[in-house]
């Protein structure tokens, strides 16, 4: 199967599967994005999730996340729930966080 063809039928899936979108890009380096991540981190902008530090390396090269890789599928899935779930209008919680 061509590339093209394989791309089609991932995205296609992908739509069947309830994604919302699905992009492919080649797995590489990412050389414009790698200062950016460093000022995020440095600035402490992550927060209390102090996993966003770990493998900074593997962050910005997916192909020493995994040996030979070639390609990083990216799949977007809206979980917004549809009502106001912030009953009190003092208190924010964002939406993900309040499970089922």
């Amino acid at each position: 199967m061509d590339r093209s063809k394989l791309t089609q039928l991932i995205k296609q899936k992908s739509a069947e599967e309830g994604f919302q979108f699905c992009g492919i890009a080649k797995a590489e380096f990412l050389e414009e994005e790698a200062p950016r991540l460093e000022k995020w981190l440095n600035q402490g902008m992550h927060g209390e999730m102090a996993y966003m530090a770990n493998h900074f390396d593997k962050r910005l090269d997916p192909t020493l996340l995994v040996d030979g890789a070639k390609s990083v599928i990216s799949l977007l899935y809206n979980y917004y729930p549809e009502k106001d779930l912030n009953e009190d209008k003092n208190v924010k919680i964002a939406k993900y966080a309040f499970g089922k």
